[in-house]
C-alpha cells in the first residue's frame, strides 16, 4: 500500500529543520522588501498584494495562529506605508491600491487558513489510516490470519504480510493462482481446482480447507473464505481471509487420540467389572462341549453304537464350540484398540451382541430383560465395536441403578425402532428409583456421577460416541418412576448389489 508523508503540523516538532528556518528567514525579509518598495517607491500600482506571497510562504512552514498573525501583520505594514507615503491625504486613486491589497491579504489568509485545516485534517486521517494497518497487521499475525484479493476475470491477486507468510513467499514475489496451486498438496489440489472454478463461475461465497506442502517438506493446513465484491466498473472482486488451522487441527487429532484412548480404557475397565459374567458366558458352552462328549463316547461304548445319536452329539459340541468362539471374538474386538471404523450395521446386531455379553451381569442382579425390536433390518452406519460399548454402558448403569430396589420385580425394557423424524432409535426404560431433576441435565458432563465409586465417565464417552456419529443421546426420567436412557442415530439405505 502506498505510504505517505506527513507534513510539518502532523505532530509537534523538538527540532526545525534549516530549510523551514530558511524558508522563515525569506518571508522576512520578502515582507520587509514589500514594505520597503510600497513605502519608498512612487509607482502607482498596488505594490502591497506581493504580500500574498510572504502568506503563502508562511502557510508552509508556519502553524495557523501563526500565519493568522504574519497576515494581519501584513496588512498593518500595508497601512502604515499608506500613511507614510500619502499621509492624511486620502487621495482616491493610492487609497483604492491600500483596498485591493488589504482584499487581497484578507482573501489569502482564509483561503492559507482553510487550507491548513483541510491539509491537517488529511494528515489526521493518514495517521489514524496507518495506526490501523499497523493493529490489523498486528492482529493478523496473533490470529495467523491473512487477507487476500482476487480479481475477476484477470486472476489478479493481492495479498497482506500475513498471507505471504502463511504461503512463505517472498515479499518481492507477486503471488497467482499457480503459485498458491504450487504450495498445494498434491491430495489436496482439486479442492482448490474446485475453488477457483467456482471463483470464474462467479459464486457469491466460497469456503475451503487444504494442506500445503512447504519447501521443507513441513505440512499446514489452511482455511480459504471469499466473498464476491461488484466493483464500480461491474467488476467482480473476491474478497477473503486465509486461516492457518494447523495448530487447531493438530490439537482436535489429540484430543480425537485421546478420546478413542480413554473409550478403549472404559472398554477394558468394563469388560473387567464383567469378568465373572463372561466366565460364564465362556464355560457355559465349554460345560456343554464336555456334556456332549461324554455322551457320544457312552452312545459309541454300547454294544451296538447308535451312530445317529452320537453324531447329534458331535452336532452339539460344534454348536457349542462355535458359541464359545463367538463370545470369545466379541471380547477380543471390544478389548482391542482399534481406530473407529464407519461401515453399514444392523443395529438389531449389535444390540444383540451386546446383550449377550451382559446377560450373566443382568441375571446375578435379578433383573428382566425384555427385548422388543421390529422384524426389518434397522441399518445404521457406524462402528460396531464403539456402538457396543455405548449399549453395554448404557445396560450396565440400568441394572446398577435398580439394585437397590426391594419388594418390585426389576424391569429392563429395550426397544429399537424408528422415530418419526426418520432416525433409528434405542429407549431403555428402567422401572428404578430415577433421576432427579437436579442431576438430569448433567448426566453426561464428564466426571460426573452419583455412584461413589464411579468415574463419571461412561455416559459422557457415550455421548462423544453418538456425537460422533451424527446422533443424540439424552435422559428422561420422573423420580420414583424409573427413567429412560435414549439414543437415536440417522438412518442409511442399504445399496443394493
Amino acid at each position: 500500500m502506498k505510504r505517505f508523508s506527513t507534513g510539518p503540523s502532523a505532530a509537534p516538532h523538538t527540532e526545525v529543520s534549516p530549510s523551514i528556518w530558511l524558508l522563515r528567514a525569506g518571508a522576512v525579509m520578502l515582507a520587509m522588501i514589500i514594505f520597503l518598495i510600497d513605502w519608498l517607491s512612487s509607482l502607482d500600482v498596488a505594490i502591497a498584494v506581493l504580500y500574498v506571497t510572504v502568506i503563502l510562504m508562511c502557510a508552509d512552514v508556519f502553524s495557523r495562529k501563526s500565519v493568522m498573525a504574519v497576515s494581519i501583520g501584513c496588512g498593518v505594514l500595508t497601512l502604515a506605508a499608506f500613511l507614510l507615503s500619502h499621509g492624511a491625504e486620502w487621495m482616491v486613486p493610492p487609497f483604492a491600491r491600500c483596498l485591493v491589497s488589504l482584499c487581497a491579504i484578507a482573501i489569502t489568509a482564509f483561503l492559507a487558513m482553510k487550507h491548513m485545516a483541510s491539509r491537517d485534517a488529511l494528515q489526521a486521517q493518514i495517521h489514524l489510516l496507518h495506526r490501523s494497518e499497523a493493529f490489523l497487521a498486528g492482529a493478523q499475525r496473533l490470529s495467523l490470519t491473512g487477507s487476500i484479493g482476487l480479481k475477476m476475470p484477470s486472476a489478479r491477486m493481492y495479498w497482506s504480510d500475513e498471507a505471504r507468510r502463511i504461503f512463505q513467499f517472498d515479499e518481492s514475489l507477486q503471488p497467482t493462482l499457480e503459485y498458491m496451486m504450487s504450495r498445494t498438496h498434491p491430495d489436496d489440489i482439486d479442492d482448490l481446482k474446485s475453488l477457483i472454478e467456482q471463483a470464474y463461475a462467479r459464486h457469491a461465497n466460497m469456503e475451503a480447507e487444504f494442506r500445503l506442502l512447504m519447501p521443507d517438506g513441513s505440512c499446514k493446513s489452511v482455511r480459504m473464505l471469499a466473498q464476491q465484491v461488484e466493483d464500480g466498473s461491474g467488476g467482480c472482486e473476491y474478497i477473503g481471509a486465509l486461516m492457518d488451522v494447523t495448530a487447531t487441527k493438530e490439537a482436535e487429532e489429540a484430543l480425537h487420540r485421546s478420546q478413542s484412548q480413554l473409550a478403549h480404557v472404559t472398554r477394558v475397565t468394563t469388560l473387567g467389572e464383567m469378568a465373572a459374567s463372561i466366565a460364564h458366558e465362556v464355560n457355559q458352552p465349554l460345560s456343554a462341549v464336555t456334556t456332549n462328549a461324554e455322551a457320544g463316547l457312552r452312545w459309541l461304548n454300547r454294544e451296538v453304537p447308535n451312530l445317529d445319536e452320537v453324531r447329534s452329539a458331535i452336532e452339539r459340541i460344534k454348536s457349542e464350540a462355535h458359541r464359545a468362539s463367538e463370545v470369545i471374538r466379541r471380547i477380543r474386538t471390544l478389548s482391542r484398540k482399534t481406530d473407529p471404523q464407519h461401515v453399514l450395521l444392523d443395529l438389531h446386531d449389535v444390540l444383540h451382541e451386546a446383550a449377550d455379553l451382559v446377560r450373566r451381569e443382568v441375571s446375578r442382579h435379578r433383573v428382566s430383560l425384555v427385548l422388543q425390536a421390529a422384524d426389518e433390518p434397522v441399518w445404521v452406519r457406524g462402528d460396531r465395536v464403539q456402538l457396543q460399548q455405548v449399549i453395554i454402558n448404557l445396560l450396565i448403569n440400568a441394572v446398577q441403578a435398580m439394585s437397590g430396589m426391594h419388594g418390585r420385580a426389576r424391569t429392563l425394557s429395550v426397544s429399537l425402532g424408528n422415530s418419526e423424524d426418520g432416525d433409528a432409535t434405542l429407549c431403555l426404560r428402567d422401572n428404578g428409583p430415577g433421576i432427579s431433576a437436579q442431576n438430569l441435565p448433567n448426566l453426561f458432563n464428564p466426571f460426573f456421577t452419583t455412584k461413589p465409586e464411579g468415574m463419571g465417565m461412561g455416559l459422557s464417552i457415550c455421548r462423544s460416541i453418538i456425537d460422533a456419529h451424527g446422533g443424540r443421546i439424552w435422559a428422561e426420567s420422573e423420580l420414583g418412576h424409573g427413567a429412560s436412557l435414549n439414543f437415536s442415530l440417522p438412518l442409511c439405505e442399504p445399496v443394493a448389489s
